[in-house]
């Protein structure tokens, strides 16, 4: 019987490489782009899109059976080569016959627009914030160079700086030497590093652009509004407001400035008593209240807050303003034109009250004529006005001057409502301290009753003796605001005292029946922890 043996063979055994299908994939998906960009062309030049795709197919197919077919790997790559090539050019020879000159590609156009394409997709992903319009519309972050480019890193710089403080407005203004920065948060302005005034014109120009305003336009007032969106901070509303100035062009963009407005009345910082007594005088339909306040100290805020209580579905309720900062939702809104002189404003009052209106509201006094129509009015129709007066006192001078009758002031006045804002304490890195009783006593606060106050620090202790910037409040020690108010509330035997002019009799009634100056309604806030005595005296200033 034969002998059958079996011999391992000592020759290497040749496998298939794993660099090869991988190459495959790669020279595959290539062209698998190039089809899809190139029907993208077809159909935006309106070419003939079916046999074309039909013989980019037909030569991917051809390529690639023969690519795999031929046994020599890189001989069947090259012929693969050749004939995707082929089929991908004659496009590109087709097109060039078929389109205008300056639409024609070249070899070196199309390898830059895929670079551009690639680095508009890397600058949309790793931009911190991004523009949209008003209706939601994302508007791409601009790429490659130009003004634009520098604009938006300015703008990205400023949103990084403004929201996670929660900043509500940031202000440039520019000429052709210096430029001046500023963002605004809880009514304290930081300036911001110089910029070139180049720059700081091309911030302007680009979000005047997009804001929808005339960017060629540099001495009309314009206003316009864009939102801007952030991964991490969120959306936010931005109003930019734009004029031409002596001191050159300025632009101010105020940062969510509805939803800041739109607070109820609880939530304002009326303290519980001052809640009380200002109830039964705005649930009625009659009477004026004052709002006094000096600018950029919550006016806006406390007024809508109020107006908001009046149904406005089942009552009239109008405004009369120089600006609609806040839309109230059923409030009948008139604007003030720039310019309207008293006797124009008269009428506009004078035509609103035919209109058997329940609740007017006006954001300032215009004129000593419009006292007297309003306390004429006061009767029947509930009236909020607003002055910029430093307290109850300061702003029920003016009222009785501007009316001329204290008599009739008086008869129609149901309340005066004086405000501060203050910078509420950071509650995470505040300091809690044992005041000075020479201090307290000086406050007339008596030290038994407040054994301890709070400072602002902005640093957090991190270990045992090492600190940085508190998480919370990003160093700065505070976080928002709070009102504080001084209620004047009148009911009928106040009335009477302060139709006969005595004010001093007036004031000790006031006072008797427990009113609060601004003072020691923010001393209160203090004692509450809510903010600092430094705080109180730089909002305050020179107050009672």
């Amino acid at each position: 019987m034969p002998s059958i043996s079996f011999v391992a063979s000592t020759e290497p055994v040749s496998l298939m490489s794993l660099y090869k299908p991988i190459l495959l994939l790669l020279v595959a998906g290539g062209w698998a782009k190039a089809v899809g960009f190139f029907d993208k062309d077809l159909a935006d030049q309106f070419l003939k899109r079916r046999s074309w795709n039909g013989i980019q197919i037909a030569a991917g197919v051809l390529a690639f059976f023969l690519w795999l077919m031929i046994p020599w790997f890189w001989l069947g790559l090259l012929l693969a080569m050749v004939i995707l090539g082929s089929g991908l050019g004659g496009y590109i020879i087709y097109r060039n016959s078929k389109v205008p000159a300056g639409e024609r590609w070249h070899f070196d156009d199309l390898w830059k627009a895929r670079i551009d394409d690639a680095g508009h997709r890397r600058a949309q992903q790793r931009a911190s914030v991004r523009l949209m319009t008003t209706k939601g519309v994302p508007i791409d972050v601009p790429t490659g160079q130009g003004k634009a480019v520098e604009a938006h890193a300015l703008f990205e710089h400023l949103m990084e700086f403004a929201l996670p403080r929660g900043a509500d407005r940031f202000e440039l203004v520019a000429d052709q030497s210096k430029t001046a920065l500023a963002v605004r948060v809880d009514g304290v302005s930081y300036p911001q590093h110089a910029v070139e005034p180049a720059m700081a014109i091309g911030l302007i120009e680009y979000l005047k652009e997009h804001a929808g305003l005339e960017v060629a336009d540099h001495r009309t007032r314009q206003r316009g509004g864009l939102n801007v969106t952030s991964e991490v901070y969120g959306r936010h509303e931005l109003m930019v407001a734009t004029a031409g100035t002596t001191r050159g062009l300025t632009m101010i963009v105020e940062i969510d400035r509805q939803q800041a407005s739109l607070m109820t009345l609880d939530k304002i910082g009326l303290l519980e008593s001052q809640q009380k007594q200002l109830a039964g005088v705005l649930d009625e339909t009659r009477h004026v209240v004052i709002v006094a306040c000096p600018s950029h100290h919550g006016m806006t805020s406390t007024m809508s807050s109020i107006v908001n209580r009046h149904d406005a579905y089942t009552q009239s309720v109008m405004s009369l303003e120089e600006e609609v900062e806040v839309e109230l939702e059923g409030v009948m809104h008139e604007v003030i034109e720039p310019g309207s002189d008293a006797e124009t404003i008269e009428r506009r009052i004078s035509a609103m009250l035919r209109s058997d209106p329940s609740v007017i509201m006006l954001s300032r006094l215009s004129d000593a004529s419009h006292a007297r129509l309003i306390a004429d009015a006061a009767s029947d129709v509930r009236f909020y006005l607003g002055l910029r007066q430093d307290d109850t006192f300061a702003a029920l001078r003016v009222w009785l001057k501007a009316v001329g009758d204290d008599e009739l002031a008086a008869r129609n006045l149901g309340a005066i409502v004086a405000q501060r804002l203050v910078r509420r304490l950071c509650p995470t890195c505040r300091i809690a301290y044992k005041p000075d009783p020479a201090v307290l006593k000086k406050l007339n606060m008596p030290a038994e009753r407040v054994p301890q106050m709070y400072k602002h620090s902005g640093q957090v202790l991190i270990g045992k003796d090492r600190t940085e910037p508190c998480p919370k409040c990003l160093g700065m020690g505070y976080r928002g605001r709070i009102g504080v108010f001084e209620t004047m509330v009148l009911n009928d035997e106040a009335r009477q005292v302060l139709a006969t002019g005595q004010i001093d009799q007036f004031r000790a009634l006031l006072r008797r029946h427990k009113m609060l100056y601004l003072q020691e309604s923010a001393l209160l806030k203090v004692v509450e922890g809510l903010t600092s005595i430094t705080e109180v005296t730089r909002a305050l200033g020179g107050d009672k």
